[in-house]
């Protein structure tokens, strides 16, 4: 069991070369996409010098950044879209919006016993996925927390 420290800074974009990979929500759920982002941010912070790697999630995919002081990682994925009367709609392949956020798990005895953040290596992430996404040329920025 754990306690989420926060859900600290989340990137939407678009990308006119990072695509769906045929029969990657068999790893995921039906219509969650995302490998071809994990695998290129994954390349792009081992480039920055981060121990990282990937893993499928039910909800999209992850990248381990850091274990220690506490699990740190990046969720990404494409965004869910509704119709107007809130509606699932299953998305266009072809024109897909995603989704990073970087996540801190602290384990619950650590938060009553330990006043110690994670806020120096969430920023380090931070900083390192929007130089990654600001730079890239292939990625439209449509907003960053």
């Amino acid at each position: 069991m754990h306690q989420d420290v926060a859900m600290s800074h989340s990137f939407t974009f678009k990308s006119s070369e990072l695509k769906v990979i045929v029969g990657e929500d068999e790893e995921t759920n039906p219509f969650r996409f995302g490998k071809s982002v994990v695998l290129w941010l994954n390349e792009e912070l081992i480039k920055k010098g981060f121990d990282a790697s990937i893993s499928s999630e039910d909800w999209g995919w992850r990248i381990d950044c850091f274990s220690k002081p506490y699990p740190i990682w990046i969720g990404c994925g494409n965004m869910e879209e509704d119709d107007d009367n809130g509606n699932w709609i299953e998305p266009d392949v072809n024109d897909l919006t995603w989704q990073c956020f970087i996540e801190s798990d602290k384990p619950f005895f650590k938060s009553l016993f330990n006043k110690s953040s994670a806020q120096d290596e969430i920023s380090s992430i931070y900083e390192a996925l929007s130089n990654i996404l600001e730079s890239a040329r292939h990625i439209d920025l449509l907003n960053e927390q």
